[in-house]
């Protein structure tokens, strides 16, 4: 057999089971249509290409609003969460992706929105909050950039997703992803093959802390350091899943 028509096999196995099960029916049924054309792909290429494992299954909310936050590897990190998810998620990706001529339809399908690698970008952060209004769920890295360690490292969080948590007041899932391609660079990102991993944590409890309408930088900094605290205790969990 032609290592063509192997592959051909292989894709054919991976992704016509995807499309012979029955749907998800009712609110939840987000992914549909060409959406789960694009989802099966995204899964096949994730488990083929970059042998991703999906240690469990995402606690995400079967309908309504939720935050996902998770430790930014690489380019691809935004595709190894919706393989581990039956939920669309509706991305915060850098301005600069997003203006791509070939990223921006897709980028406008699945509702991404636009934010600048600053963290400052007030009309991004309204707009993720919009989002989780309408009841989506939005995924956010709260370093704000690439840290390509392999999930071995982390850069230091920037406020914002801690500002949406608190202001949303939503399910926040924590989620850690390892075993990326070690690089920034967004074509070397999707043609280097890895071995990825994913975990995803409970719910973060934020409960003992009092809604109010503006909330201190040092509460919005203990909320940060919280949500990546979350993120970091993944990693020994992650690495043990595997062993056994």
């Amino acid at each position: 057999m032609s290592p063509l028509l192997a592959l051909l096999t292989a894709a054919a196995l991976l992704i016509l089971p995807r499309f012979l099960l029955p749907r998800p029916r009712g609110p939840a049924a987000e992914i549909h249509g060409l959406l789960w054309v694009l989802w099966g792909i995204n899964a096949f290429y994730c488990a083929f290409w970059h042998r991703l494992i999906v240690f469990n299954q995402a606690p995400l909310p079967e309908v309504g609003p939720a935050l996902l936050i998770s430790n930014h590897t690489c380019a691809i990190d935004h595709m190894i969460l919706q393989a581990g998810c039956r939920r669309k998620l509706g991305f915060l990706i850098a301005q600069e992706f997003y203006n791509l001529p070939y990223c921006r339809p897709f980028a406008r399908l699945l509702g991404c929105i636009p934010v600048r690698r600053d963290g400052k970008d007030v009309a991004a952060t309204r707009a993720a909050l919009r989002a989780l209004a309408e009841g989506r769920v939005v995924p956010i890295f709260p370093e704000g950039r690439i840290t390509p360690r392999s999930g071995r490292e982390f850069s230091p969080p920037k406020p914002g997703a801690a500002f949406i948590a608190l202001h949303a007041r939503v399910p926040v899932i924590p989620a850690y992803i390892r075993g990326t391609p070690e690089t920034n660079d967004v074509v070397q990102s999707l043609l280097w093959p890895s071995d990825a991993r994913l975990l995803f944590g409970p719910p973060i409890d934020l409960s003992d802390i009092p809604c109010q309408k503006a909330y201190s930088k040092e509460t919005v900094a203990a909320v940060t350091e919280r949500l990546m605290d979350a993120i970091r205790s993944l990693r020994e969990p992650s690495l043990r899943a595997e062993q056994g």
